[in-house]
């Protein structure tokens, strides 16, 4: 079996402080962290992904829309984590809340097999300590085609995505706090997760280096 590629990321923060600590501690990878309104200063072209988090400006992503279009087309990934207000991408919609709220209506089902969600079950996506929402609550509704890897509610919304456009790269959609740290906050053992998120971005990169996209 061949070793894990090591990805390099783009992480675009827009709240006090640095990259949160524990990303740090994956084996392979390299994060750039930098203030989001400082990206489009850099050349995007060496990044497996560029991730989003659910502090990001929306308003000020709107202002980048041509840098995401470039970066997509050399095969690029956007990793976005939160509720979509303003759509800065084509593809994305605004975020829609479940109309019920009560514990059996925020179970989480898993609708397609994927790496990043290996040996794990809709009761640890659902639950903690009992209690369920943590992960999602709603959906960013998805464009025709898109790949649904997991759904939440009785009618089965939408709530982790992946959108590969025709022109070439993708968009991870996440539509709940950050993926990160629905697992890891109070729950460090759970760092192979997240592990094993970046370690598929990575390994499943197109991301095209010889064409610029700054």
């Amino acid at each position: 079996m061949s070793a894990t590629p090591s990805g390099r990321f783009l992480f675009l923060n827009n709240t006090a402080g640095a990259l949160p600590v524990f990303l740090t501690n994956l084996v392979h990878h390299h994060f750039d962290c930098i203030q989001q309104y400082e990206a489009d200063r850099l050349d995007w072209s060496c990044y497996d992904a560029i991730i989003l988090t659910i502090h990001s400006d929306q308003r000020h992503l709107m202002e980048l829309a041509g840098h995401f279009d470039a970066y997509l087309k050399s095969g690029g990934t956007i990793f976005f984590n939160g509720h979509v207000v303003q759509r800065f991408l084509p593809e994305l919609c605004a975020f829609k809340p479940l109309p019920k709220r009560g514990k059996l209506d925020l179970m989480v089902h898993r609708e397609k097999e994927h790496p990043v969600f290996e040996g794990i079950d809709s009761a640890m996506l659902s639950f903690r300590k009992g209690v369920s929402g943590f992960y999602g609550r709603g959906m960013n509704p998805p464009p025709e085609g898109a790949e649904i890897l997991n759904s939440v509610g009785p009618d089965h919304w939408p709530l982790d995505w992946i959108a590969t456009r025709s022109t070439g790269g993708r968009l991870f959609m996440h539509a709940g706090n950050d993926f990160w740290g629905f697992w890891m906050i109070g729950s460090p053992q759970n760092l192979p997760i997240v592990q094993r998120l970046f370690d598929w971005l990575a390994t499943s990169s197109n991301i095209n280096s010889s064409e610029s996209v700054a």
